[in-house]
């Protein structure tokens, strides 16, 4: 049964947060400069943009985290701005965001002991990861096209729960300290609606999965430089990348499911911009 589920209808103002910088700390500072400093070292040579120069471009400072009244300033050339939110927000609260050409940003930063990978959105991730890719402007299209198409699905009843499910076990997995045995617990929850999903696939399911392996773990070009968010966020991924089997982006990537607090077993590489688009053109057809 498909359904318009409550996240569908809350106001995405709802979400919107305020930053208050004062607050971060001096180690939350220096987690920002710590990632930025391996961020900056191994994506040199393997980011899709200029990485250092489009950080600055989107009003990015590697020695001090973002003030969000920066990053909007510095986008305006771009025609895009961002939003505060505290965690996880909704699918089609998301997807509403970015076809308004608004990225959300979270203002939790990761734990030190989770500077290379952490399994849920933080500052690193939304500012280090999205921001510096909308210098490309057949990539800023391609984001806003992703986002008309992601808000105008339904989701079912299950989807629903999936990604409550999902939020529930990363932010626990994101906690310093947690318990073992109940993060084992909230992992086994959300296999077990992930099974059931992969048997009652939707339209909502086959685009997010075709999310994660682009927005968040794409590739492009001949020689597969990344785009990500996912990978331009995390050094530990990104150098991983170098090994990881890749694939030719095409409607095959809608067979794999992901694992959000494991290393990717493939990634999949667009030829370039205009393929990328194409790719989500085909799939916009393919899911109706």
């Amino acid at each position: 049964m498909e359904l318009a589920c409550e996240t569908q209808l809350t106001p995405i103002a709802q979400f919107s947060v305020t930053q208050n910088y004062d607050s971060y700390t001096d180690s939350d500072h220096e987690a920002w400069r710590c990632a930025m400093r391996a961020l900056l070292n191994v994506l040199e040579s393997r980011c899709a943009v200029p990485y250092e120069i489009a950080l600055r471009q989107c009003g990015l400072n590697a020695h001090r985290l973002p003030r969000l009244s920066e990053i909007n300033e510095a986008l305006t050339r771009f025609g895009w701005q961002t939003m505060m939110v505290d965690s996880f927000i909704p699918p089609p609260t998301f997807m509403g965001l970015q076809a308004q050409r608004i990225l959300p940003i979270t203002r939790h930063v990761r734990a030190y002991s989770q500077l290379g990978y952490t399994p849920i959105p933080d500052i690193i991730h939304e500012a280090a990861g999205h921001l510096p890719m909308l210098v490309e402007p057949k990539y800023r299209r391609f984001l806003q096209r992703f986002g008309e198409e992601g808000e105008r699905l339904r989701y079912s009843e299950l989807d629903e729960r999936v990604y409550v499910a999902q939020k529930r076990y990363a932010e626990f997995a994101g906690l310093p300290n947690r318990d073992v045995a109940t993060l084992n617990e909230f992992r086994d929850e959300l296999e077990v609606l992930r099974i059931q999903q992969k048997q009652a696939l939707t339209p909502a399911c086959l685009l997010s999965r075709f999310h994660w392996w682009t927005v968040e773990y794409g590739m492009v070009g001949g020689s597969a430089k990344l785009f990500g968010a996912g990978l331009l966020s995390s050094s530990t991924e990104a150098l991983a990348s170098d090994e990881t089997r890749k694939e030719r982006l095409s409607l095959a990537c809608l067979d794999y499911d992901y694992e959000i607090s494991r290393m990717q077993p493939q990634l999949f590489v667009a030829d370039d911009w205009t393929h990328l688009n194409e790719q989500l053109s085909r799939v916009i057809r393919y899911i109706g």
